[in-house]
């Protein structure tokens, strides 16, 4: 049997902090989502652990939220957070899946969710590299309500000399005029915002809006300097683009914000920030590279995809999984 646990409040959570010690996730970080309380997104958090009853032992945790809309009330894991679902313990087996998920269901209906939203992760996000969870889900009534294809490159199989003959030549040019550093000092907020402005413009160009403002984000890189790395790239001693790398975990590296100045495009500079993001990465131990998905809208930015591809890195699905309870 599994109990399910609501945690009001993960930071003081004991159990939650210990699991996540063992399967560590940037997302499931209190430290991390903290920031969505800190800056009054008002989100109404259902935050739970499942719990073995025979032996006591967290098996999984979730990330969750309540979300009421055209008399309709949602389920959902995770809003503030790029991907939540299951974050499950180390070699859980599938009849454990099965049983987690139903005691999950049980406790959509017994608090009222008529709908549920899960934004999982690539299965490589996973320390359990395999699709056992949703087969279990599937098996379960979910349905997978979206996809979407993000490139993610296996950094032991990374090489310079892999990479294309034409891309190798522009990363050597660039490479002899653009200066590249990461950000470890505390960041001087007046000098952050001229960053910022490099990832706003170049967003606006393409008629979205940063996932995070400028305070957020100013909050977040000096809040979690270990687990955020953030890079600029100088032309000429002038900010010309930006990195920004989430550290998941200890093996995988999400490349969450990449913008470059428009006056410099012909310089490449974004092309070799990329590059040597990637060389860090791999340098310090990270199996798994994740630039970001290639398209938008359900339809594939062919560009985009070839582009990533051109870095060795493949295709992998980011699934949304639905349930509706009124059936």
């Amino acid at each position: 049997m599994i109990n399910v646990i609501r945690v009001a409040n993960i930071e003081k959570d004991l159990e939650w902090k210990e699991f996540l010690r063992n399967q560590y996730n940037l997302f499931f970080d209190f430290n991390f989502n903290s920031y969505n309380d800190l800056f009054n997104k008002g989100i109404k958090w259902h935050h739970l652990k499942f719990r073995e009853s025979g032996s006591n032992k967290i098996l999984a945790v979730m990330i969750g939220c309540e979300k009421y809309s055209e008399g309709i009330n949602s389920f959902i894991s995770c809003d503030g957070v790029s991907s939540g679902g299951f974050l499950w313990k180390k070699n859980t087996d599938l009849l454990n899946y099965f049983e987690i998920i139903k005691s999950f269901k049980l406790y959509l209906r017994d608090n009222n969710f008529s709908h549920c939203l899960l934004k999982n992760p690539p299965f490589l996000y996973n320390f359990d590299r395999n699709e056992e969870t949703e087969y279990a889900l599937l098996k379960s009534g979910f349905k997978a309500n979206s996809i979407s294809i993000t490139n993610i490159i296996d950094l032991k199989e990374f090489e310079f000399k892999k990479i294309s003959g034409p891309k190798k030549r522009s990363i050597n040019k660039s490479d002899k005029n653009i200066n590249v550093e990461i950000i470890n000092d505390k960041l001087d907020e007046i000098k952050f915002k001229e960053y910022y402005s490099i990832l706003f413009e170049n967003r606006k160009l393409k008629n979205v809006t940063p996932t995070h403002t400028c305070d957020e984000l100013f909050y977040l890189i000096n809040k979690l300097n270990k687990d955020i790395i953030f890079f600029v790239a100088y032309s000429d001693s002038y900010p010309a683009a930006i990195c920004v790398l989430f550290r998941i975990n200890k093996e995988i590296i999400l490349n969450f914000y990449l913008a470059g100045d428009e006056k410099f495009k012909m310089k490449r500079v974004s092309e070799i920030l990329l590059f040597k993001s990637i060389e860090w990465s791999k340098e310090n131990g990270y199996k798994y590279y994740d630039i970001g998905t290639s398209d938008a809208n359900g339809v594939l930015i062919e560009g985009l995809f070839g582009f990533k591809k051109k870095f060795l890195a493949d295709g992998f699905l980011r699934k949304t999984y639905e349930l509706n309870l009124l059936i």
